[in-house]
C-alpha cells in the first residue's frame, strides 16, 4: 500500500475523535503497518491509550506531540493525527498535511455546526470535500438523529461510515486493552470497513484520482484486499 496520513477532527469535543484515532492506529498496527501517532489534542488521551500498546507493537509504533513538515518523510506506513477540538494553527496544519481528514459527528447540532467553516478552510488550501468524509457515530431512530441526517444529506457532505455506539470500546481503551477486545466479528466490521475505505481512498489519491473518484469510495463498499 501507499503511505497515508490521516487526521481526525471536529471542532466540538466529545464526539469520539480520540477514540476513532485510537481505533484507526490500532487496526493499522494489527495489520502489520508501522504507525506514527501525532497527538495534537491537549487532553493527550491518544497518547495515553497508545502508550499501553507499545508493549504489543514495540518498534512499529511511534508517538509524538507535534506535527512537522518533515514528518512527510517519516518511515511509517500510516500517520494518524488526533487534532484538538478547535479550528486554529494546529488543525490547519493537520488539514494541509493529511491525505484524508476524518470528521466524526454525533446526532446533534453542535457537532455539525462547524462543518461549513471546516470545508471552506479545506477548499482554501486545495483539499477536496471528498478528502474530509464524515463518520456518523451513534445515529439511531430518534428525532434528533433524523434532523441531523437531513442536514447532512441536504449539504451533500461525504459520509464514509455510519457506526453504532459500542460500550466495550471505551471500556477497553480505558483499561489499556486493544479497542476490539471481547467484540464479535460483526461488531468490529463497521470500523474495519471504515479503515479499508480510508486506505483505499489514500491509494487512489496517490495515483492522482479526482475528487469524484474519492467520493465514490465512501459511497461504495471498499474493494477486497
Amino acid at each position: 500500500m501507499s503511505k497515508i496520513a490521516v487526521s481526525v477532527f471536529n471542532r466540538k469535543g466529545g464526539v469520539g475523535k480520540s477514540t476513532l484515532s485510537i481505533i484507526l492506529a490500532e487496526i493499522a498496527l494489527i495489520r502489520r503497518n508501522k504507525v506514527l501517532a501525532v497527538d495534537l489534542d491537549p487532553s493527550h488521551n491518544f497518547t495515553d491509550a497508545l502508550n499501553f500498546m507499545k508493549k504489543f507493537f514495540h518498534d512499529d509504533l511511534r508517538i509524538k506531540s507535534t506535527l512537522e513538515d518533515s514528518d512527510a518523510e517519516a518511515p511509517e506506513d500510516w500517520i494518524v493525527i488526533d487534532c484538538p477540538p478547535r479550528l486554529g494553527e494546529e488543525s490547519d496544519l493537520a488539514m494541509k498535511f493529511s491525505d484524508i481528514m476524518v470528521i466524526p459527528v454525533r446526532p446533534d447540532f453542535f457537532s455539525l455546526s462547524n462543518l461549513a467553516v471546516t470545508y471552506s478552510n479545506a477548499a482554501k488550501i486545495g483539499k477536496g470535500r471528498a478528502q474530509l468524509p464524515l463518520v456518523k457515530i451513534g445515529y439511531d431512530d430518534s428525532a434528533m438523529a433524523k434532523i441531523a441526517n437531513q442536514i447532512i444529506q441536504e449539504a451533500n457532505y461525504p459520509v464514509a461510515a455510519d457506526i453504532g455506539l459500542h460500550k466495550k470500546i471505551p471500556y477497553n481503551i480505558t483499561l489499556g486493552h486493544i479497542w476490539s477486545t471481547g467484540m464479535s466479528a460483526l461488531a468490529r466490521k463497521p470500523y474495519e470497513k471504515l479503515f479499508d475505505k480510508v486506505e483505499l481512498a489514500g491509494e487512489k489519491l496517490s495515483s492522482g484520482a479526482k475528487d469524484s473518484e474519492i467520493d465514490d469510495v465512501w459511497r461504495k463498499e471498499a474493494e477486497s484486499k
